[in-house]
C-alpha cells in the first residue's frame, strides 16, 4: 500500500514539476516587449535568496533542493534561478561584442504567495520572460486571481488546498509586457504525442516502470514508500499541511525518476519537445536584440535546458540564486 501511494505522489510530482498548467485560453493580439536593466531580486520574507557561484567543473547544476537544519529536519523547498553566460568564443562566432545572459528560472506550480511575489519582482528586470503554457500562440494569458479550468487545473487546485499553498497561474502576472509565450499549442502537443505514440497512460506507465526498476536496483530514494505513521500523521495529526508538504518535498527533490522517465536519449513530449519549442523562441528573441532573457519553466525541464544551452548555444552556468518556495518548518523550527 505504501509503495502504490508513493507512486501516486510521484505522478503528482511529474504534474507539478514538468506537467501542464490547467487553463483554457483564447486568442489575443501580440504584446510588445520592453527592455529593463537586469537587477538582483530583493525577495520578501519568508522567501530567502541565497546567491552562490557555480563551479565550472560541475557537470550538473541543481535546480531544486530540500534545505535542512542542523538536526536534519526539513526547513524549506527551494527553487533555483541559474544564470548562464555566453562564452566569449560563442559570442564572437555570432558577431556579438558582449556575451549574452540567459537565466533558467526553475519553478514549482504550487508555492507560497511570497514566493510568487518575489518571482514577479524578479521578472520585471528582464527584456523577455519566456513562459510555459500549452496554449495557442498569442493566447489570452491568465490574469492573477482567475481559477484554473480542466482536469489538470482542478487537480492542482485540490493540491493547493491540501498543502496550504497558492497556484502559480493565479499568482504570477502573465499579462506583463515582457512575457513571451514559449511552448507548444494544444494541437502541436497532441501531434507530438501521437508521433511518439504517447498518451497520459503511457507516461504514467513509464514513470511506474522507472520507479520499479530503481527499487529492484536498490537505488530508490528515501521517499520510495510512505510509512503507516506518515499517513496517520497526515490524516489525524496536527500541522497536517506541513506534514504533507514534507512528504511531497521528498518526492520533488528525487528528480532522477522524472529525468529517466521523460528525458534521456529518446526524450518525451512533456519535456523534450516543449523545451525545443521554447528554445526556438529563445533564438527568435535573441535575433530581436533582447539582452537579458529568462526561461520560466517547471524545475523538471531544467536539466534538459541546461544541457542544450551548453551544447547548442555555447552558454555556461555562472551563479545560482535560491528562492524559498515552500516553508517546511514546524512550530518548533520557527522559534
Amino acid at each position: 500500500m505504501g509503495w502504490l501511494q508513493s507512486k501516486c505522489l510521484s505522478l503528482a510530482t511529474a504534474t507539478l514539476l514538468a506537467g501542464l498548467n490547467g487553463r483554457v485560453v483564447e486568442a489575443a493580439e501580440p504584446r510588445p516587449v520592453f527592455s529593463r536593466p537586469l537587477q538582483p531580486v530583493a525577495p520578501a520574507q519568508p522567501v530567502v535568496a541565497e546567491k552562490e557561484p557555480v563551479k565550472q567543473a560541475e557537470k550538473q547544476v541543481e535546480f531544486l533542493r530540500l534545505k535542512r537544519g542542523a538536526d536534519n529536519s526539513p526547513l524549506s523547498l527551494d527553487t533555483a534561478v541559474v544564470r548562464y553566460c555566453e562564452t566569449a568564443e560563442a559570442a564572437a562566432r555570432a558577431g556579438r561584442n558582449k556575451p549574452l545572459e540567459v537565466d533558467l528560472v526553475g519553478a514549482v506550480h504550487l508555492g507560497s504567495r511570497s514566493y510568487y511575489n518575489s518571482l514577479d519582482r524578479l521578472f520585471r528586470n528582464y527584456d523577455a520572460v519566456l513562459y510555459e503554457l500549452v496554449a495557442p500562440d498569442n493566447a489570452r494569458v491568465p490574469k492573477p486571481g482567475q481559477k484554473a479550468s480542466g482536469a489538470i487545473g482542478s487537480a492542482q487546485q485540490s493540491m493547493t488546498k491540501l498543502l496550504g499553498l497558492a497556484f502559480q497561474l493565479e499568482e504570477i502576472d502573465y499579462t506583463a509586457q515582457n512575457f513571451v509565450h514559449a511552448d507548444l499549442s494544444p494541437k502541436e502537443f497532441e501531434a507530438a504525442m501521437a508521433k511518439r505514440g504517447e498518451s497520459w497512460w503511457t507516461m504514467f506507465a513509464k514513470l511506474m516502470r522507472e520507479s520499479m526498476a530503481r527499487a529492484q536496483r536498490g537505488d530508490d530514494g528515501p521517499s520510495s514508500s510512505l510509512k503507516l505513521g506518515d499517513m496517520f500523521g497526515i490524516l489525524f495529526g496536527s500541522n497536517r499541511e506541513v506534514r504533507l508538504r514534507r512528504i511531497m518535498a521528498e518526492q520533488f527533490t528525487d528528480m532522477d525518476v522524472l529525468t529517466a522517465a521523460f528525458g534521456g536519449e529518446n526524450g518525451s513530449t512533456l519535456i523534450t519537445d516543449r523545451n525545443a519549442a521554447a528554445l526556438e523562441v529563445l533564438q527568435a528573441q535573441i535575433a530581436r536584440g533582447r539582452k537579458t532573457i529568462a526561461i520560466f519553466y517547471g524545475a523538471a525541464h531544467m536539466p534538459d535546458f541546461d544541457n542544450r544551452l551548453r551544447k547548442d548555444f555555447g552558454f555556461q552556468p555562472r551563479e545560482t540564486v535560491w528562492l524559498e518556495a515552500w516553508d517546511l518548518r514546524d512550530g518548533v523550527d520557527r522559534n
